[in-house]
This record gives C-alpha cells, structure tokens and sequence, in this order.
C-alpha cells in the first residue's frame, strides 16, 4: 500500500484526528517527517484540521543546521503550514541532566512539542515513527527482558495527545514516497553512528537476522508488538478494575491502600496496579521490574516498617497492613 493511502487507513482505523483538530508535527527533515508533512498536508481538507510543524536546532552541526532550519522554513511555507524553530544545546543538557546526549536530544524534542502544543490551546503532537522504527523498539526491549507492556512498543495514539499516522507504514514506502515526489530529505550524519545502540541494531542486528532467521523480521515483530499490546490493553482493564475495588486514600501527594489486598494480586495485575497507584501522584516514568519486585518480596515476606525506593525520590511504606506511596516533597 502507497504510504499516503497507509496513513489514510491508520489515521481512519486508530481515530487519530477528530475535524477541527491541531497537529504539531516534529520536523527533523529526514525522509519520515517529510513524508508525513506533505501527506498530512494533503488530507488537511479530508479530515479538517490545522497543521503546525516544530524543528529542533541541537546546535550541534553549526551553519549546516542553521541552514537545514531555513530550507525546513521555506519548505513549510509553501505548502501552508505554519513553522516554529526552536534551539536548544543538546550537550549542556545531556551534562546537566547526566544522561546521554541521544537522551537529552529526544527530552528536548518532546518538551519543545509538548510546549507547542499547549500554547495552541491543546493541539496533538505528531511523531514520524514508522513500521521499521517499532520493530527496532521491539527487539530492543527484547534484549533487555521486558514485559508484555514493553513489547507493546509504540502506541498509535496516547493518553497526553501524542499520535503515530505512520507507524503502519514501512521505511521502504516512505522512500518511495519522496522520491515519486521529488523530495530529497536532509541527511542526520548520526543516524550512520554505531556509537548509538538504535543504530547498531538498525544497520546491524537487523540485516543479520533478516539473512539468517527470517526475511521478514520486521513485520514479525511489528506483529508482536500488536498481539502485546491486545494484552496489554485487556490486564490494564482488570487492573483498573482491582485498584478501584482497593478504594485507596489518596491525596496530592499519598497514596495509601491495602497490603493485603495488593500482595494478593496476580503480579501481571499487581505491577499495573502498583503503577497506576504511583502515577496518582506524579510518577509517570517507566519503573523498573526491580523496584516493583523489591515492593512485592516486602509485602510478601509480611516485614513492617520496611520503606522501598522508587525513582525520582519517590518512596513505598509497609507499616500495619497499609503500604503508602509518598511523592518527594
């Protein structure tokens, strides 16, 4: 199927854009994005929304992404929609965050779009993700033992407004896309960087497998992530269903419920529960398997006063049948 009728069918099958919508496209001008923007573009009218598109700068190539930024700009106003350039050093921000700089390229994205977003009054961000990019997701989260939500991967659409049109849509149609329109997409020198995991596994795990095992690796994966998340969706629904049943306390701050009851759940059930507990009050970032069973050996083992460490500061207390989860102050 030719990409443009692909993003069709997805947008159509997933219920991605409602008339009236606002979409903020990340832009980084390679061959993803801009396919996206010229077919979104396109269905404008179809569907009925408005278009913005957001670029990053990482200040990171000098007059190369100075000039990559003004062709984007020119790019976008010719097909109507409307541009916004925002800067940000990447490397600052890896060092002052203690992370990589892939990271913190993609933190400052999302916090540029989010921002965006919220200026238009609630406007759905747009991510270029493709079918080849969630099979990578996949066999990544593979290699590093995750769970059923992991093999997930990327969701079509998500609760904060994020939407994927082109994550049905394989790396070999959006090619062709810009070339029967004659679009030739910036190069990011990174993307060939083996320092990257992403890259390695991209340029090398891939290809290696697709040889040896099966030539049609991608879409096998991208299928496993579509059977998980099947599952996914029906243990959160039963999840949500026990951790209404538990009642618990909660304030802006504390969320406070049974020990009994939580130590009792099936732990596919008890790790979303325990989840769904923590975000109530602000803890939003993935938790690792080892703090969940940290929590679930205190509860089992019947130990009192027993205080667990979750990220960001974030605490579980067992203490006289109730486990409390405090938000750092």
């Amino acid at each position: 199927m030719k990409a443009e009728l692909q993003v069709r069918k997805t947008i159509e099958d997933h219920g991605l854009i409602a008339k009236g919508d606002k979409l903020v496209l990340g832009l980084s001008g390679g061959p993803d994005s801009l396919c996206l923007l010229h077919v979104l573009a396109d269905l404008r009218k179809t569907f009925g929304f408005e278009l913005y598109a957001l670029h990053l700068n990482h200040l990171m190539r000098g007059e190369r992404a100075e000039a990559d930024a003004a062709w984007l700009s020119d790019h976008c106003k010719e097909l109507n929609v409307t541009f916004r350039l925002v800067k940000c050093d990447v490397y600052a921000k890896a060092e002052n965050e203690g992370i990589c700089v892939e990271e913190a390229g993609r933190h400052a994205r999302h916090e540029a779009l989010a921002q965006y977003a919220e200026e238009l009054g609630g406007a759905k961000v747009v991510f270029a993700h493709n079918r080849d990019d969630q099979a990578e997701t996949v066999l990544m989260r593979i290699l590093r033992g995750t769970g059923v939500h992991g093999l997930a991967a990327m969701e079509y659409k998500r609760k904060d407004n994020v939407i994927r049109p082109l994550l049905d849509t394989p790396r070999t149609e959006i090619e062709a896309y810009c070339e029967n329109r004659g679009l030739k997409p910036l190069w990011d020198c990174t993307n060939a960087d083996l320092d990257y995991t992403r890259n390695r596994l991209r340029l090398q795990l891939l290809p290696q497998l697709a040889k040896e095992y099966n030539p049609s690796i991608k879409d096998g994966l991208a299928r496993l992530a579509s059977n998980a998340r099947e599952d996914d969706d029906y243990l959160n629904s039963e999840a949500l269903l026990m951790y209404a049943m538990m009642a618990p306390s909660k304030t802006p701050n504390v969320v406070s419920m049974s020990s009994k009851f939580l130590a009792s759940l099936h732990p596919a059930i008890y790790q979303r529960v325990l989840r769904m507990a923590f975000a109530e009050i602000g803890l939003t970032e993935d938790i690792a398997g080892v703090h969940v069973d940290a929590l679930r050996n205190v509860l089992e083992s019947g130990a009192g006063g027993k205080l667990v460490e979750f990220p960001g500061g974030y605490t579980a207390k067992v203490l006289r049948g109730v486990v409390t989860l405090e938000r750092p102050l």
